[in-house]
């Protein structure tokens, strides 16, 4: 992406529009938004993705953010993309895993209401970072799309609306038990059962109003320690979402990730074992 040639592809874009092959990227930029101000913020945002992508003759990512931007002018609900989408290898894959999980956080705690435009600017940021590195051809790119992410993001995160203090209860209820939600191997996409039990832990924690839950993900010890590392933590923030997506606050629910080095069973390194690919879900005041 090269950032610094959006003036010149909004120079070109008529003449974009008409290459054989290319998006109708002018036509997008003229249909009215049918949804909310972050919609119409995105449709904006994604334009000028596409813009950049077909003057660097990349029709097929031109396309695809084209697509994104009219969907985002339909009002439709447009999601930041998932990881496995994209061909990403090595240590990228966690760093933006956690990108996306902290994006969706934020999404999800109602930043599309608050921040409207700086939250479409940090979600066309991370679809820009992970397409640039899935080419990895040039660090700048990469880099530039990161650190309008980041920006983006820290914008947001500095806009949040401050909680209402809760008033204090005569008398609270028992802290429910732990639950826990298994995954399969090398996995940290929820199953049925999984988010059968996220939405219970979430009723449990609302009923006894707990101040706050701290969601830890674990791995077996299969693989390396960095990568069970970053899984861990792609399964925390999994079932963390989910949690938010079932009306738990956002401040309310803390992240922690172990690896493979709290075990529900002991066994031997390298081994697979079903009972420690987990995320634990306790309650604290």
């Amino acid at each position: 992406m090269k950032f610094f040639k959006f003036t010149l592809a909004i120079a070109l874009l008529p003449l974009l529009a008409a290459c054989a092959g290319g998006p109708n990227i002018e036509a997008t930029k003229s249909m009215a938004n049918k949804g909310s101000a972050f919609n119409g913020a995105l449709q904006q945002e994604y334009i000028a993705l596409a813009m950049a992508e077909a003057e660097e003759w990349d029709m097929e990512d031109a396309h695809y953010f084209n697509n994104k931007a009219l969907a985002a002018a339909n009002g439709d609900d447009v999601q930041p993309q998932e990881i496995k989408e994209r061909d990403i290898t090595g240590d990228a894959r966690w760093d933006l895993e956690a990108a996306r999980q902290a994006l969706r956080a934020s999404l999800l705690a109602g930043s599309k209401d608050y921040a409207p435009k700086e939250s479409a600017r940090a979600q066309a940021m991370f679809d820009c970072w992970i397409q640039e590195q899935e080419e990895n051809d040039n660090p700048k790119d990469v880099a530039a799309c990161m650190n309008g992410f980041n920006e983006a993001l820290a914008k947001v995160e500095g806009m949040r609306p401050a909680m209402e203090a809760k008033a204090p209860m005569k008398k609270m209820m028992d802290l429910p038990a732990p639950y826990t939600v298994y995954f399969d191997f090398d996995s940290f996409d929820l199953s049925a059962t999984g988010a059968a039990v996220i939405k219970e832990a979430a009723k449990a924690a609302m009923e006894a109003e707990a101040g706050g839950l701290v969601v830890t993900g674990h791995t077996d010890k299969a693989g390396s320690d960095d990568y069970n590392k970053g899984l861990s933590r792609a399964r925390a923030a999994a079932v963390g979402n989910a949690l938010m997506a079932e009306g738990i606050a956002h401040d309310s629910v803390k992240r922690m990730d172990s690896g493979e080095a709290a075990p529900e069973v002991m066994t031997k390194d390298g081994t697979k074992e079903a009972r420690n690919r987990r995320v634990t879900i306790t309650f604290t005041r």
